[in-house]
């Protein structure tokens, strides 16, 4: 048990030594703890108006449901394929060569992970802001809030790690637990959705009601841990003893068939860190094509189509027919979702403030186009075209993407929160202005800084480059609007802000067009 109290004290010590020689890390740490605490501090500033009408703040209590609904299914469902695990390489290497009980790991494995858990749920804390000014909460609230957070990843990271070493090897236990999963979360779709079926009025309120039903806070562990959190909230200790109970019980379960009812413990832990490890490290490289699935199924095989720096852009088409949900795939079908749900509860206040929301969501998609795979890649270095051309043709599906997403996004917004067809046309416009805007923002970053910068900080300055190429056009587009009563204010500014944007796109992929013709460039 000393070898691994050593352990934890020495890694603790030297993470923070650590940022002394790394000093993106210190500056982004600072930064987080800058913001944090401006967050707590604007919790002593009156929140809202004086007479200002909240929302109900049973609204929040279905948020966190579905939040903890999401986290859960999709961190458990990670133990079909790879698995979870609490440890790194560098604690396999040192905790399994010692002579400790398995036991005494995974409690080690347990601790550590409880840091982790509540350190990723620290975003949560970003949102106090509108949900302060839209619903009657304290920071108080979000730090229970985030404590339940928490607690979810933890409980999805246990069961993640029980779901794999039972089904390690076996198929038919596999596909039996798969689907189990899909039909308790269809069934959670169908209880909320069912009286719509038959009467579309007060959509919210009624759903709402549904989400916060009993039958929904018995679910293991996501309702569990949500009654737990309003228990607190609402000062209900029946209910956060009921709660907290059930998760300890069901944590106690798990850990239980994981330590004895599957001899391979130290095989599985080692299999899961060495395939999270590989995924990290690829993702840190760029290589993010490095982590390949265990079973691949091989169907129709080769582009077919283009020709040159063309090959890029039908490429890119195949792998997002392989990896999308009808038309789009997983993650933008998450932001739409998410943008919907927002402007339902928002369908009362300016469209301005959905369109804020949805190009906010849309810096991270935009981020992850494949286009910024191309230039870790050596192929498109070697093509021999134009590098400028080069350039649009790997951006061209990222570009297509982002306008029907634009178009699909506020057609709907537009229903739900029953804007003109102006304001609409103005949205979609804007939104893919801005899409443009943030390819051209990371192109730039890329040609001054390629990959010689941690990840983590070269986001972070992605974020200041996006923010200052965006002034301009909002900024313009502000004060034409006073200049043009006849035309509503929103709709001038997102005008203006597509035709700016659409400026400063073009004139920064015209500075870069050179940066394919070499891989130095780019640090690569």
């Amino acid at each position: 048990m000393k070898g691994i109290r050593y352990l934890f004290l020495t890694t603790v010590k030297n993470t923070i030594k650590d940022l002394k020689n790394n000093p993106g890390k210190l500056v982004l740490v600072v930064l987080f703890v800058v913001l944090i605490g401006i967050t707590i501090a604007s919790s002593f500033a009156p929140a809202g108006m004086e007479g200002q009408e909240y929302r109900k703040v049973e609204e929040v209590y279905a948020l966190v449901f579905v939040l903890y609904a999401f986290t859960f299914v999709t961190m458990s469902y990670k133990g079909l394929s790879s698995g979870a695990s609490f440890y790194s390489m560098a604690d396999v290497n040192l905790l399994f060569q010692l002579p400790v009980s398995s036991k005494r790991i995974l409690f080690y494995g347990l601790i550590k992970q409880m840091g982790v858990s509540l350190l990723m749920g620290g975003i949560i804390f970003f949102q106090y802001g509108w949900l302060s000014q839209t619903y009657p909460i304290s920071i108080l609230d979000m730090i229970v809030i985030l404590i339940g957070y928490g607690v979810v990843m933890f409980c999805a990271q246990v069961t993640a790690m029980a779901i794999y070493s039972f089904s390690s090897g076996d198929d038919n236990r596999r596909r039996v637990i798969k689907g189990i999963i899909i039909v308790v979360c269809l069934a959670m779709a169908a209880y909320v959705a069912y009286p719509f079926l038959f009467d579309q009025s007060d959509i919210i309120n009624r759903a709402v009601q549904r989400i916060n039903s009993i039958y929904l806070n018995l679910v293991p562990v996501i309702g569990w841990s949500k009654q737990a959190a309003v228990g607190v909230l609402t000062g209900s200790y029946l209910y956060l003893l009921a709660g907290l109970g059930a998760v300890a019980a069901y944590v106690v379960l798990f850990l239980a068939l994981i330590t004895k009812s599957h001899s391979n413990f130290y095989e599985d832990v080692l299999q899961a860190t060495e395939v999270s490890f590989s995924a990290i490290t690829a993702k840190k490289e760029g290589k993010v094509n490095d982590v390949m699935p265990k079973n691949i199924k091989v169907g129709k095989t080769g582009i077919g189509k283009g020709r040159g720096a063309a090959t890029f852009f039908y490429k890119h088409m195949i792998e997002n027919r392989r990896s999308r949900i009808f038309l789009l795939d997983g993650i933008s079908l998450i932001f739409l979702a998410v943008v919907l749900v927002f402007s339902f509860t928002m369908e009362e206040a300016d469209l301005l403030v959905v369109f804020i929301m949805a190009t906010y969501m849309q810096v991270f998609s935009t981020a992850m186009g494949r286009w910024g795979r191309e230039f870790t890649l050596p192929y498109v270095y070697m093509i021999p075209q134009s590098p400028f051309k080069k350039l649009v043709c790997i951006c061209l599906e990222t570009v297509l993407k982002a306008v029907f997403e634009a178009v699909l996004m506020f057609v709907l917004v537009g229903i739900i929160m029953q804007a003109s067809p102006l304001e609409v046309a103005a949205c979609i416009l804007a939104r893919i202005g801005f899409a443009l805007l943030f390819i051209a923002g990371d192109i730039l970053v890329e040609r001054i800084i390629g990959g010689s910068l941690n990840k983590v900080f070269l986001m972070f300055i992605y974020f200041l480059v996006v923010i200052l190429l965006c002034v301009p056009g909002l900024v313009i587009g502000g004060i034409l609007s006073s200049f043009i009563p006849l035309v509503p204010a929103l709709v001038t500014t997102l005008v203006m802000s597509f035709v700016c944007n659409l400026a400063i796109s073009a004139l920064i992929a015209f500075l870069c067009r050179n940066m394919l013709n070499y891989a130095e460039i780019n640090n690569r």
